[in-house]
C-alpha cells in the first residue's frame, strides 16, 4: 500500500480556501455564482492571461481561417465557461437528482434508450462543456457509473474533491485501480466515464485532431478491443450563460473483429476523437483549450 505523505502546512491552507470557497459558494443563488464565475473567467483571460500564449496557439491551429480578433473572443468566452464550470465544481454537493432533471436536456432520447441497454459500456468526453456536472448527469441517468480519476498533489484537497464525487453514489477508481475496477464494472454491467482529450506522451495512440497527429490516451480503445465493450463519446453543452445543459450522446464504437487489436484500437480512438473534434468545431467557446494537444508530436516547435 502506497504510504500517504503528511500534507504540508500549505496544503493544509490550501484546503481551507477550498472548503471556505465551497460553502460560499453554495450560499450564492445559482445565477449569481455563475456570473461571478463567469467574471472570474474574465479576469483570468484579460487580466492574468493565465495560459494566454499556448491558447492561442491551439486556436490558430485549429481555426486557421479565423481572424485574431475571432480567436480572441473564443478564448474569452472559452475562460468564462471554464469560470462557470468551477463554480458548479464547488456547488455539486447541492446537485441531486431533481436539479439533473430541472436543468438537463437529452438531446437524442433514443440514444440514451440505446445506452441503457448496453450490457457495460466505456463512455468518454473530454474537456468540453461541463465534465464535472456530465458525470452526475451520467451517475442519474445510467444508475452503475463509475469515473476514472487522477490524484490532485493536496492528498487533502484530492480527498474532499473526491468525497463530493462520490456522495452522488459514484465509484471512483484511480490510475493505479483502473483495469481492476474497470472490469468489474464491465462485468456487472456498469458504465465507467473518463477523460480522453490531453496529450498522452510516447505511450499513447497517435490520431487526427484538427488535421494534425496528436498523441491520445489509449486506454478506452483497449479495453474495447480486449473486452469487446463499446466505447461512446458524449458531452454536456451549456445553454446560454446558465445552469441548463443539453447531454449529446453519440452511436456506440464497437470493435471490429478481423483486424488486429492494435489496428481496433486505433480505428476506436480516431473515430471518437473526430466526433468530439466535430463537437467543438460546432462549440468552441466550450473547450478548454490551455492544454499542449499536440505537445507529443512536435507541433509547438518555432510557433509563437
Amino acid at each position: 500500500m502506497e504510504k500517504l505523505k503528511t500534507p504540508s502546512f500549505g496544503h493544509r491552507i490550501e484546503y481551507v480556501l477550498v472548503r471556505i470557497a465551497v460553502f460560499v459558494v453554495g450560499l450564492l443563488p445559482v445565477r449569481c455564482a455563475l456570473s461571478l464565475g463567469a467574471l472570474m473567467g474574465w479576469f483570468a483571460w484579460k487580466v492574468l492571461q493565465i495560459r494566454k500564449k499556448i491558447v492561442l496557439v491551439n486556436l490558430r491551429l485549429a481555426f486557421p481561417e479565423k481572424s485574431p480578433g475571432e480567436l480572441d473572443r473564443i478564448a474569452l468566452l472559452s475562460y468564462k465557461n471554464s469560470g462557470r464550470f468551477m463554480i458548479e465544481y464547488a456547488r455539486q454537493w447541492k446537485m441531486d437528482r431533481r436539479y439533473i432533471e430541472k436543468h438537463i436536456r437529452i438531446e437524442n432520447p433514443e440514444a440514451l434508450e440505446s445506452l441503457l441497454r448496453e450490457d457495460g459500456a466505456i463512455i468518454i468526453t473530454g474537456h468540453f462543456g461541463n465534465w464535472e456536472l456530465f458525470g452526475i448527469a451520467n451517475r442519474y441517468l445510467l444508475g452503475d457509473v463509475a469515473f476514472l480519476v487522477g490524484r490532485q498533489s493536496n492528498s487533502l484537497v484530492d480527498g474532499f474533491i473526491n468525497h463530493m464525487r462520490s456522495m452522488h453514489g459514484i465509484e471512483l477508481y484511480n490510475r493505479r485501480a483502473a483495469v481492476k475496477g474497470v472490469l468489474s464494472s464491465m462485468k456487472r454491467g456498469g458504465y465507467v466515464c473518463w477523460l480522453s482529450d490531453q496529450d498522452a506522451g510516447e505511450s499513447g495512440i497517435v490520431v487526427d485532431f484538427f488535421n494534425y497527429p496528436a498523441s491520445t490516451p489509449r486506454g478506452a480503445a483497449a479495453f474495447s478491443a480486449k473486452i469487446g465493450v463499446p466505447v461512446v463519446l458524449a458531452a454536456l453543452l451549456r445553454i446560454g450563460k446558465g445552469p441548463d445543459h443539453t447531454l449529446v450522446i453519440s452511436e456506440p464504437i464497437r470493435p471490429e473483429g478481423d483486424i488486429s487489436r492494435e489496428e481496433a484500437e486505433k480505428r476506436i480512438t480516431q473515430q471518437y476523437t473526430l466526433e468530439l473534434e466535430g463537437l467543438i468545431r460546432e462549440n468552441p467557446e466550450l473547450y478548454w483549450w490551455a492544454h499542449r494537444r499536440w505537445k507529443t508530436t512536435g507541433l509547438y516547435k518555432d510557433r509563437k
